[in-house]
């Protein structure tokens, strides 16, 4: 295979470390950036590397060794200074606007500007996406910043060259006692020789020594989920058994009942003001329970699979009433920022300190999530759980009865939830935990550590998909990504919205080849999918599970284009390269999307120049041979014999 460039080094020195590429100081990390009232602190910074790449982890501890109370407003584990050089040598700044289908926005800047990011909606991605790219403008180096963080968080690039990230300082504070201790959230940081080459040092560090993984999860099976065809409108435990056993007939291993399983037994109950209420099944809809229902699915041939938002409480439900002591709480004069459009559903008039969530803050709030979560494991038996957030804490709970203070509550809820979800997944090893916050609102690397995967955005048609994938290939790898092929809607969202009926073949491969290049699911009805449809999607889950599923869990996902954009703007031809890191194996996927061309030729990465390759379309089986160098610098050719929208190439060494 072709030889990467020389990974980037760190070296620590007395005051912090010097960050190095081809032998040339990039840039000077120091130890942290620290906000309190008065002296008595201890600070233990300290650099990690993560795997064998160019990846650091920035990890900064905070003891109190003094005699009094020492209040903490900015904690940032990051603070470097980019190297500038004897002449100013300015950098180009690349980050992602986020907001409910519209995530992954590129924007761009450079460092002759100062740039604040941050979020203050109390999830991590919902206003932007907690990653920033830099690149020198006069020569070969980039640096990728990421908070791993899960609430809000900043990074401050000023024009100097001096870059501080992590937790927000926005109504953040924090009291250390004497002899009290406290763990900042880290900042991961890639460096490479471009932005991409940094992006594929990321994702092979986060997939091989950072994202929660387990045998069963490194099957990569794929789901079928009710969703967006049914809602909690017309779901049954019917219609779950029916399609569960045509996702078994098709070679889909999971099948997943989300929303409208719980609550009032009424038809007509609306699941968003009754989250919280775990206990309780709609009998209406599921009148034979969860047990039956998982029993109902295995039976089908395959595995059950059910969505909770766990951390949720509605305005209606029953545990605010019985339980309040649970409930996260604000100043009812505190009004959330502006800067973001608020997205929480069934918050409540006449009570404007209710957040619509459980403070993990406190004991009893980690109690209530971990039997929440463990009893709904046990009742259906599910081998996958899909985690759901519709709700913006904004700065969190200020109540100071749950084991926190007033100013620190949205951390302390964040720190609670990793804890839990480890001991989840201690206890239950072969479940999958899938990350969904109202789609892509909370994709971040705090929550990496402890979930399998994330799910990109609720919206999914196929251009929208090519953008956010295009975007999210930059911190996460193939492994912790899951997005569904094209959704039947039974909503109103008109990007999302196709007649199925008049839905031909060769759509539906585009549809689905573009949720291929990661963990793969669907949300259809698949009882009345068309047999030429169904045909199509039979087809592909083979060729995932037999030619893609290896290199999503062993390799590393690149880009061959622009990022496509919403709207029909951006690159109207995007095109991806997914490559195992275990052995010369490569698929590359192409797309017209409209306003395209069919390509003629692409260049292809990675590839051992030396190396003769066979290139196989996996639909027509057409073959062609050629050198690794021809296929990095001339690129391989397509074909466009019955004007395709989509293609899917193998390419694997001829011999």
């Amino acid at each position: 295979m072709m030889t990467p460039d020389s990974p980037a080094a760190a070296e620590l020195t007395g005051d912090g470390a010097e960050l190095r590429l081809d032998g040339r100081v990039i840039a000077r990390l120091e130890r942290g950036l620290v906000v309190a009232d008065r002296d008595g602190l201890t600070r233990d910074w300290s650099l990690l590397r993560v795997g064998s790449g160019g990846v650091w982890e920035m990890r900064l501890e905070l003891r109190n060794d003094g005699d009094a109370p020492v209040t903490v407003t900015r904690m940032d584990s990051c603070a470097l200074a980019l190297a500038m050089g004897a002449d100013p040598t300015h950098w180009r700044t690349n980050w992602y606007r986020s907001a409910w289908g519209d995530e992954f926005r590129p924007r761009h800047g450079t460092t002759r500007h100062d740039l604040f990011l941050d979020v203050r909606s109390g999830r991590s991605s919902h206003g932007s996406t907690p990653w920033l790219g830099i690149e020198r403008e006069d020569d070969r180096a980039a640096v990728i910043i990421c908070p791993a963080w899960s609430g809000n968080w900043h990074i401050t690039a000023l024009s100097g060259g001096s870059v501080t990230a992590g937790i927000s300082p926005w109504r953040f504070s924090l009291t250390l006692l004497p002899g009290q201790q406290v763990t900042a959230p880290s900042v991961v940081i890639a460096a490479a020789t471009d932005l991409d080459a940094a992006a594929v040092e990321l994702q092979r560090a986060v997939r091989d020594h950072w994202l929660a993984r387990s045998p069963f999860t490194d099957t990569v099976p794929t789901e079928w989920n009710h969703w967006w065809p049914y809602e909690d409108v017309e779901v049954t435990e019917e219609v779950i058994a029916a399609n569960a056993t045509v996702a078994a007939e098709i070679g889909l291993e999971v099948a997943t009942v989300d929303a409208g399983w719980f609550g009032a037994s009424d038809a007509a109950s609306d699941w968003q003001e009754q989250r919280g209420d775990w206990t309780d099944v709609n009998t209406e809809r599921f009148p034979s329970g969860l047990t039956a229902l998982g029993d109902a699915i295995r039976a089908a041939g395959a595995l059950p699979g059910i969505w909770i938002e766990a951390e949720a409480v509605g305005r209606s439900a029953r545990v605010r009433a019985e339980h309040p002591d649970l409930l996260a709480a604000a100043d009812g004069n505190t009004q959330p920022d502006p800067s973001y459009r608020r997205m929480t559903v069934s918050l409540d008039p006449e009570d404007p300190g209710f957040l619509g969530y459980v403070c993990l803050g406190s004991p009893a709030g980690r109690a209530h999530l971990r039997s929440s979560l463990g009893d709904l494991i046990e009742r259906v038996g599910a081998r996958w759980i899909k985690l759901d957030f519709n709700v913006d804490p904004d700065s969190g709970c200020t109540r100071t009865d749950h084991g926190h203070g007033a100013g620190d509550g949205l951390f302390r809820h964040y720190e609670g939830l990793y804890r839990v979800l480890d001991e989840v997944r201690g206890r239950y090893p072969d479940v999958f935990l899938e990350a969904c916050s109202s789609g892509g609102l909370r994709i971040d690397l705090g929550l990496a550590r402890h979930v399998h995967a994330f799910f990109l955005s609720d919206p999914d048609y196929t251009e929208h998909h090519l953008e956010v994938l295009h975007g999210a290939s930059h911190m996460l790898p193939p492994l912790g990504i899951l997005h569904w092929s094209q959704s039947q809607w039974r909503g109103e969202y008109p990007p999302q919205q196709r007649t199925w009926t008049e839905v031909a073949p060769v759509e539906f491969r585009t549809m689905l080849r573009a949720a291929m290049l990661h963990r793969f699911g669907v949300s259809l009805r698949l009882t009345e999918l068309a047999p030429a449809l169904r045909d199509v999607l039979e087809e592909h889950v083979r060729l995932f599970r037999t030619e893609i599923a290896p290199l999503v869990r062993d390799g590393v996902l690149r880009p061959l284009s622009p990022t496509p954009g919403r709207g029909g703007l951006g690159e109207r031809s995007p095109a991806f390269q997914l490559s195992s890191d275990r052995e010369d194996r490569h698929v590359v996927a192409a797309f017209v999307l409209s306003g395209g061309r069919p390509p003629t030729r692409l260049r292809l990465r990675a590839l051992d120049p030396e190396t003769r390759y066979r290139v196989t379309d996996l639909a027509t089986g057409e073959m062609s041979s050629a050198d690794g160098r021809e296929l990095v610098d001339v690129g391989v050719a397509f074909s466009t014999a019955g004007d395709p929208t989509s293609w899917l190439l193998a390419v694997v060494p001829a011999s």
